[in-house]
């Protein structure tokens, strides 16, 4: 394959109080009956403002609660309710799972990529536009035509690629400046792996979720979301401590969505997250379950352990972490119980996932255990981040 693509969204909108200007991109784009899902938290905050903007503009709408986990039964609910109301577009607010859940349920068909060899699933949802209101920014998932399918008990259990990009995605900074400041972090964690993912993918030729090779543009991308982080995350954090959307959150947050989303879906993925979601496996080791930039966040400077990185590297990645409250030990990470067995489950996990296969000592193809990676590599590795971050205490 030598074929390299880039895809995005159409249309990407960012700015404090943003969401009172809906109406008119919706206008625009000639929707004019959307469903409108999200949790009650998202909803609290975006359905007076969006129901006020559509309303200027003559166009109809119903809201509907999101339940909480993107499962396969969600999306069918999700997806019924937008085609017994004749809808012509799902619009998805709130975090990572709910806009997941909005962009499976709106989408047409969709190759289940987690499996191999990947599957075609017919009819996934209901074939309308998907626009993704991001309330929270703390992952890079709005862009993206991927979404992540979980169990009922909240376990990984496949991801899904469409045929398309989100058709809008609209980000209100004032309303992501009023959120925890936990999940801007959180989204930080996601957005670090972006630069080394996408650059090991580069680096040994693998094909992206875009569907060829990586452009030169979205290791750009990569780069630029990664210097980002260095540059004004420390400052981004303050001014979402203080509920400002000021010039360091305005940057933070274009890196967590827009140039991280970019970078990692046509840049690629690799080790950190492949073992990001294997730690999905032991959830019940964790008093709380971490975020999923959080739990990115500890395997990327895994990742960095596979890829030999020099101590003087390591130190500024670990340095910026522990700056910003991302995890850098297993304790940090809030495993309870960092026993070996436990460790070695993510391990083995991990050496399955089609992800990993971007990494240099790869397989190209499953072994009888169905593994592309030596777990033990894997383990010894976690490990090693893990003391390695220990040595900071």
């Amino acid at each position: 394959m030598s074929t390299k693509i880039l895809i995005a969204p159409l249309r990407y909108v960012q700015g404090p109080n943003a969401l009172s200007e809906i109406g008119e991109h919706l206008a625009g784009m000639g929707v004019s009956n959307p469903l409108v899902m999200g949790g009650p938290t998202a909803l609290s905050v975006c359905r007076e403002t969006m129901a006020l903007s559509m309303n200027e503009k003559g166009i109809k709408s119903d809201f509907v609660p999101f339940g909480g986990e993107c499962t396969f039964d969600e999306v069918q609910r999700i997806k019924d309710a937008c085609v017994s109301g004749a809808h012509d577009a799902i619009i998805a607010c709130g975090g990572g799972k709910a806009l997941d859940t909005g962009r499976t349920a709106s989408a047409g068909n969709a190759v289940n990529a987690g499996v191999v060899p990947p599957e075609i699933i017919d009819g996934i949802g209901a074939d309308v536009p998907c626009i993704q209101v991001p309330t929270i920014a703390a992952t890079d998932a709005p862009t993206a035509k991927v979404s992540v399918i979980y169990t009922d008990k909240g376990e990984f259990e496949t991801f899904l690629v469409f045929q398309a990009n989100p058709a809008m995605v609209f980000v209100d900074t004032q309303i992501i400046a009023n959120a925890p400041v936990e999940t801007l972090v959180s989204g930080m964690g996601d957005a670090l792996a972006t630069y080394f993912e996408a650059a090991m993918s580069y680096r040994t030729d693998s094909p992206v979720l875009a569907g060829g090779l990586s452009t030169r543009t979205a290791q750009m991308m990569a780069r630029f979301a990664f210097d980002t982080l260095m540059e004004y995350g420390y400052q981004a954090m303050l001014e979402a401590e203080n509920n400002i959307p000021g010039q360091a959150l305005e940057a933070v947050v274009e890196a967590n969505i827009l140039l991280s989303g970019l970078g990692y879906e046509s840049g690629g993925l690799a080790a950190a997250h492949a073992i990001a979601l294997s730690w999905t496996r032991v959830y019940d080791r964790f008093g709380v379950h971490p975020t999923h930039g959080q739990f990115v966040a500890f395997s990327t400077l895994t990742q960095l352990m596979m890829e030999g990185r020099n101590a003087e590297f390591l130190d500024k990645i670990y340095g910026f972490c522990r700056s910003i409250g991302l995890p850098t030990t297993f304790a940090e990470l809030g495993l309870n119980n960092a026993a070996d067995d436990a460790i070695h489950m993510v391990a083995e996990d991990a050496s399955r996932s089609v992800l990993i296969t971007s990494m240099p000592s790869a397989t190209g193809t499953p072994d009888e255990d169905g593994g592309f990676y030596d777990p033990n590599e894997i383990f010894n590795c976690l490990k090693a981040a893990d003391a390695y971050g220990r040595r900071f205490e």
